[in-house]
């Protein structure tokens, strides 16, 4: 086969020698012509179709980064939403477990021991009691108000 095409190759050309000796000057300035233009016709198709390529791979490579953007802020979106689940997980979980309650009831019986006898620490009681004990806490000051003048 690739005898058949040299041979092919070489009558071809032969053939196209003995043909372009036969033409005239005039014909072969019009073949010339009309080979230059439709060179250069394709070479202004190549060029535009090769920027319209540049142009569509740039748009791709923009929405490609555009795109990897957009997922990395999502990915950085969900891992802070998933933190700050876990920490209000945390907190809730923390103040509904009955371990808090238990603590707060040992600090509370901790102040009960150490604290003076006119700090109120359980907010429980009435506030009738409350409020008698600062009446009588305030009268002696009024006293010695009074003695004074």
């Amino acid at each position: 086969m690739s005898k058949n095409l040299l041979l092919g190759t070489i009558l071809g050309g032969a053939a196209t020698y003995v043909a372009w000796k036969c033409l005239s000057d005039k014909q072969k300035k019009n073949i010339k012509e009309n080979v230059g233009s439709y060179v250069s016709d394709f070479a202004d198709a190549s060029t535009d179709y090769a920027l319209n390529a540049l142009d569509i791979i740039d748009e791709k490579l923009a929405e490609s980064e555009a795109s990897d953007k957009l997922s990395g802020l999502s990915d950085r979106f969900t891992t802070t939403a998933d933190k700050v689940k876990d920490k209000a997980n945390k907190v809730v979980d923390h103040f509904t477990n009955d371990e808090f309650d238990q603590q707060t009831a040992d600090i509370r019986e901790q102040l009960a021991k150490s604290a003076d006898p006119d700090i109120v620490i359980d907010a429980t009681s009435s506030s009738d009691e409350a409020d008698s004990t600062d009446e009588k806490e305030a009268a002696p000051e009024e006293k010695d108000k009074e003695n004074q003048d």
